[in-house]
């Protein structure tokens, strides 16, 4: 389990960042100076272009202080998330980086989730939604400015994967949570509203010292997650013939 810690303020205002997330129908570009979000783009759309992205770029230049060339840092998204959009984030912003000469960092989506809702105490459950009816899930725990993770990103059915959660107090949010609402049904759950545009929290977080590299963040199902799916089903079957 490991704890991701905000870096000193010195560290952060050194920094030019420019963060760019594709994962979902929510994408969002943003330009970071001093820990300060100077501009940022939003747009909702079915699928993420990289014509819109690019546009959506030269626009925040436009009015910026600075230009391309003097970014210290390009992020993206690595997923999990939409396969196609999260290319185009990724393979733009390891092109940037590479004709500059920059670095470039990649963030989990559900990192980025977890770490916008800010709640201390409760674990942190970040779901999205993987179309097929699927969920990505993993845990979190927020704890002293920390953020740990408990449970590494899975993906399963949502029946599963809300089924194999620990007892006690988890607060979800995301996009599956959302869709699949229903599910959220203990006592001790909650859903916490959290802005799903993650352009800026992935500035935040290329920022900790552990840094991911500009390559899409692959979820396969390992053989634990493969044998709870298979034992819940065999007792949905039994209880329905029961």
């Amino acid at each position: 389990m490991g704890a991701l810690k905000a870096r000193p303020a010195a560290i952060i205002a050194a920094m030019r960042i420019l963060a760019v997330d594709t994962s979902s129908e929510r994408g969002s570009v943003c330009l970071v100076q001093d820990g300060e979000t100077l501009g940022e783009v939003r747009l909702r759309s079915s699928v993420q272009h990289s014509d819109r992205l690019f546009r959506s770029i030269d626009f925040l230049f436009k009015y910026a202080p600075f230009q391309l060339g003097d970014m210290d840092l390009f992020v993206a998204a690595r997923g999990p998330g939409s396969f196609t959009g999260l290319r185009v984030g990724l393979a733009a912003m390891d092109a940037f980086a590479a004709a500059h000469g920059k670095p470039g960092a990649g963030v989990s989506t559900l990192e980025a989730l977890a770490w916008k809702c800010r709640v201390e105490g409760p674990i942190i459950a970040p779901v999205i939604d993987a179309r097929r009816g699927e969920v990505y899930g993993s845990l979190y725990h927020w704890s002293e400015g920390k953020l740990a993770v408990i449970r590494a990103p899975e993906v399963m059915s949502p029946a599963v994967w809300f089924a194999s959660l620990p007892p006690g107090p988890i607060v979800f949010c995301g996009d599956g949570v959302l869709r699949y609402r229903e599910f959220i049904s203990k006592s001790e759950w909650s859903v916490r509203e959290t802005d799903l545009y993650l352009a800026s929290a992935l500035a935040e977080l290329a920022l900790l010292p552990k840094r991911e590299p500009l390559s899409p963040l692959y979820v396969r199902r390992t053989e634990a997650e493969l044998a709870r799916e298979r034992q819940h089903e065999s007792l949905t079957g039994s209880n329905t013939k029961n």
